[in-house]
């Protein structure tokens, strides 16, 4: 066997490992209102100050923080579509383990544990590889990364200029502060004066440029809010809650964490010199933010594994046997058991976006303009992007709804909460999803005697006297209330029998002749129709 056959051996495995990561379908549902964004802002030639896309809250101050970014997500998918933007994603992921292998081969890695790292890399930041705003997050971050290990602290004009983009792309500059403190409070301890006032001139420097966008300081006071409704965006939203052993895609994170905490220590109790403590104090700081609240562990993955596979080196165990090989299958076991259970619908995975209650909304343009239609949270970006111009929203995953979104957390908790939610907000209808939640109920027979049926939730909370069932599907539910639509329509679009998961009841009304078999095998018909022309 030729001498340099177990390194190709182990470099391809962890490129097939990281693959995955680069390849993963898009499936984002807040890309469609970036997308919206930066539309807005390409025909107007101007930023958002206000919200345009909803009714609920249109004309309010909205503070687009991150709206470069959707001027860059606008521009590529005008020129290349869903494909466009997955290609970005596709790069900006490349890039940034670009500049994580540079910075590991400066400071002098072999070939082996750069390939683990590369694995590992791709295993911990899996679930991140979507297009979002996070990405030049990641991009900037792992730079960062790359120039304190590789020349130390960027001089205050390259740090205020880092940061200052960095601010209108994202809100993820706040994890390269953070760093940047952790360096010079590791370089204070050490007492290494010069590399402190360095690393502290670049951090005041950095944070002046976080002031260095259209919006001032609204960003910094929006990251502020966010941090005090976390328990109650944590209750509804599952970015905001901590990691998760019951999510597979979170799994590469607790080992991670483990090995990070191991070596660090064996390197504190050695007195290596050339740890980089201050990336590793990062990195354990954001590891422990992220198992509360999982959208750290984006940078809490940028920074673990730069600082381990130093770590590693440091500690004289960076070759030891068996070690690269044994990080490249453990990832590659990981990504093989995931694969099958990932749907690689490329580019978009449109399997949770409400395409067909989107196209039904569009064809009755006529009747539902009028309409204020709630919406589930995570639809309305798909809903305000395709129904554009004349379609407005409930709420989408913009922070401005946020506080609205706790209050329908609280009112789905039970049929008379959420119709005081629904009279509260003047709506007259509701997009929902099409949940298998059934409610204890019996019916009354003739003779006085009853039976169990048990009936879907939507009996309950969109009570037929009030609410039509005007489309549904296997993902979507759309009522309107029968006072706010012309009569002769709601008599050709409502269906009055056939409905979803109530099985047993409509076919026990069948048997009884309490419905028309006539009149619901029409409507039967019409559903299937009406699903057939989403093809």
């Amino acid at each position: 066997m030729p001498p340099r056959f177990p390194r190709v051996a182990l470099w391809t495995a962890a490129v097939l490992v990281g693959l995955p990561a680069l390849f993963f379908p898009l499936f984002n549902p807040d890309l469609f209102w970036h997308l919206s964004a930066g539309r807005w802002m390409i025909e107007r030639h101007r930023l958002p100050r206000a919200d345009f896309l909803s009714f609920s809250a249109g004309g309010l101050p909205w503070t687009d923080f991150e709206w470069l970014s959707q001027l860059v997500f606008a521009a590529v998918h005008a020129a290349a579509g869903m494909a466009g933007l997955w290609l970005l994603k596709a790069l900006a992921l490349a890039g940034s383990w670009l500049w994580l292998d540079g910075m590991l081969a400066r400071r002098g890695l072999t070939p082996a544990p750069r390939a683990a790292a590369l694995a590992a890399w791709s295993a911990v930041l899996l679930p991140y590889s979507d297009i979002r705003p996070e990405l030049f997050s990641l991009l900037l971050f792992m730079w960062l990364i790359r120039r304190l290990e590789c020349a130390g602290p960027p001089s205050w004009l390259a740090s205020f200029g880092l940061f200052a983009l960095w601010a209108n792309l994202h809100g993820g500059f706040a994890a390269g502060l953070g760093l940047l403190a952790c360096c010079a409070a590791a370089a204070l301890a050490r007492r290494r004066g010069a590399e402190f006032r360095r690393l502290l001139a670049a951090l005041a420097a950095g944070l002046a440029g976080t002031a260095a966008n259209p919006y001032f300081l609204q960003p910094h006071l929006v990251a502020w809010r966010h941090w005090l409704m976390r328990a109650d965006l944590a209750a509804t939203i599952a970015e905001w809650q901590p990691m998760s052993w019951s999510r597979p895609m979170h799994w590469p994170f607790y080992p991670m964490f483990l090995l990070l905490a191991l070596l660090t220590a064996a390197a504190w109790r050695r007195r290596a010199a050339a740890a980089p403590w201050g990336l590793a104090a990062a990195a354990l700081l954001l590891g422990a933010g992220a198992a509360g609240h999982q959208r750290g562990a984006l940078y809490f993955g940028a920074a673990a594994v730069p600082a381990a596979f130093l770590l590693l080196r440091e500690l004289g165990w960076q070759n030891a046997r068996g070690l690269a090989p044994g990080i490249v299958a453990l990832s590659a076991a990981f990504v093989l058991w995931l694969a099958p259970r990932v749907e690689w619908r490329l580019p978009f995975n449109y399997r949770f976006a409400p395409t067909g209650a989107a196209r039904f909304l569009a064809r009755e343009r006529k009747v539902m303009e009028p309409l204020r239609l709630y919406n589930q949270w995570e639809w309305g970006g798909y809903l305000g992007w395709t129904l554009a111009p004349w379609y407005r929203v409930f709420c989408d995953g913009r922070y401005i709804f946020h506080e609205q979104l706790a209050q329908s957390g609280q009112a789905v908790r039970s049929p008379e909460r959420w119709r005081a939610f629904m009279a509260e907000h003047g709506l007259d209808g509701s997009l929902m999803l099409n949940l298998d939640r059934p409610f204890p109920a019996r019916k009354r027979y003739p003779d006085g005697s009853t039976k169990p049926f048990p009936r879907p939730w939507y009996v309950f909370y969109m009570p037929k006297p009030r609410w039509a069932l005007v489309y549904w599907d296997e993902l979507a539910l759309l009522f309107v209330d029968r006072g706010a639509v012309p009569a002769d329509w709601l008599k050709a679009h409502e269906y009055r029998y056939v409905r979803p998961k109530d099985d047993a009841a409509f076919q026990e009304a069948l048997r009884l002749k309490e419905i028309p078999a006539a009149a619901a095998e029409a409507e039967a018909e019409r559903h299937r129709r009406e699903l057939d022309s989403r093809d």
